[in-house]
């Protein structure tokens, strides 16, 4: 069911996910299109030009050297590799580039799988996703022609998807005279990066690490948050990298999940851990009064909650204010827990109890404002937890201690992103109650590379 959701999320308007003019770029040669999105990537690869030729100068004081169409290939199995890039060499055929888009250095050439890669990716995530996808890559020609080295592989994938925001928004807020982005682009953009994050235990410190989904997605918003300017500081002040390598082999058999059963109980020990830590108008810290499931088709186990009614119980998880506890459908959570793991679980149950902070706080706004502060407080919560045994934590780029149930185990920042994606307003929305996907991790990276503090400001408590 879970899969089917996010199936149905990121294949929204896959017809016309970028809406674009259809002249190519400068020097291309008329050929009648062989795939639907042909002429999107042409004109997107026009605009990520224009748009370097005026940033490159802008923010490093370089002339930016245009790519001729000569330079951009997009092969298939019936190519001969050696005939387009010279990162071909030694006999390298397409099966070494399958599933591949890549920059070349030694000819500065651009190159894409137009067989299996990009018509699978336009399929699932649509055409923007291919736009940027190309402008990641554009990323790397932009290290190149800059002379730009990393210790670190991860720190140049990461960079290059910081570049990428900085073209999304500057599609997005509209500087671009060539494309525009339809609803729910940003959060198909999330979901595409997830598709090419390291596998969950990866080693940051491997060559040819991209990052974790989080980090990937982290470095793609500070992009947005602070375009070409913030993504050229990468060598001097690099974003904290957080993706965990497996430690253990129970940790791997496990795939870093607590059984189902401790998963709910371990989270509300910590949740009460954390806001134990604070008071509130001067009053202690009170927990929340019960933590109940229920199945919405027994009408018999539904919790009493003012204002609700039957329907409402279904797929949800909240927190009921008047009788003061946090409720969930058992059904819900079993599923999430079986299809993203541990954390996913834990984002929720967290999710929930923030709303019942706000609510000890008298904090008040509209429903999308004061969701969004809950997933910053959750951010908050998460960013204190461990990432080891001993109690270090390292979210915030610092060193901290607190008492903790549980530690962050690789892949648990993932399952954020993964939840956020699900359970966000959806593109069709009339009204935003919640926030989008994109939206709801902005709120959390705050409360998790900052802190509460930063959290409350958003509503001026």
């Amino acid at each position: 069911m879970f899969r089917k959701w996010l199936a149905l999320l990121v294949s929204a308007a896959v017809v016309a996910a970028v809406g674009a003019v259809a002249a190519g770029p400068a020097g291309a040669t008329a050929q009648r299109p062989t795939a639907p999105y042909d002429s999107i990537l042409k004109t997107s690869i026009r605009d990520i030009q224009d748009f370097w030729s005026e940033q490159l100068p802008a923010v490093y004081g370089a002339r930016y050297e245009t790519l001729p169409q000569s330079h951009i290939h997009a092969y298939t199995s019936r190519t001969e590799m050696s005939s387009i890039t010279e990162c071909a060499g030694g006999g390298a055929t397409y099966k070494d580039f399958k599933h591949n888009a890549f920059h070349c250095p030694l000819d500065m050439t651009v190159n894409y799988d137009n067989q299996d890669l990009f018509p699978g990716l336009y399929k699932k995530f649509g055409a923007f996703t291919l736009a940027q996808v190309l402008s990641h890559e554009w990323g790397h020609v932009i290290q190149t022609q800059t002379g730009t080295e990393f210790p670190a592989t991860v720190l140049s994938e990461t960079q290059a998807d910081c570049f990428a925001g900085a073209w999304v928004e500057h599609v997005d807020s509209g500087d671009s005279k060539l494309l525009k982005l339809d609803p729910g682009d940003l959060d198909k953009g999330l979901a595409g990066m997830l598709e090419f994050s390291d596998p969950i235990g990866g080693d940051p410190t491997n060559k040819g690490a991209h990052g974790s989904g989080f980090d990937r997605v982290n470095a793609f918003q500070q992009g947005i948050e602070g375009g070409v300017a913030r993504c050229a500081q990468w060598t001097e002040n690099p974003p904290l990298i957080v993706e965990l390598p497996f430690t253990s082999a129970l940790d791997v058999a496990q795939g870093g999940n607590l059984p189902f059963r401790d998963v709910v109980p371990t989270t509300k020990q910590d949740l009460d851990l954390y806001w134990g830590q604070f008071t509130f108008g001067g009053e202690p810290y009170q927990s929340v009064s019960d933590v109940v499931s229920y199945n919405p088709k027994d009408k018999g186990s539904l919790p009493n909650c003012s204002g609700f009614k039957a329907s409402d119980y279904k797929d949800s998880i909240f927190y009921c204010q008047d009788e003061d506890f946090v409720a969930y459908d058992r059904n819900l959570v079993r599923g999430v827990y079986g299809e993203f793991g541990d954390f996913a679980v834990s984002v929720l149950v967290g999710n929930a109890w923030a709303s019942a902070m706000q609510a000890r706080l008298d904090i008040a706004g509209d429903n999308k404002t004061i969701g969004l502060q809950a997933d910053c407080l959750t951010g908050a919560w998460v960013g204190s937890v461990p990432v080891d045994q001993e109690g270090t934590v390292q979210a915030r780029g610092q060193l901290e201690t607190r008492e903790a149930s549980f530690s962050l185990s690789p892949g648990d920042l993932d399952e954020v992103v993964q939840s956020f994606l699900v359970f966000a307003d959806p593109v069709e929305a009339k009204k935003a109650s919640r926030g989008t996907a994109f939206e709801r991790m902005e709120a959390f990276r705050l409360g998790f590379f900052q802190d509460e503090q930063a959290c409350l400001a958003l509503t001026g408590s």
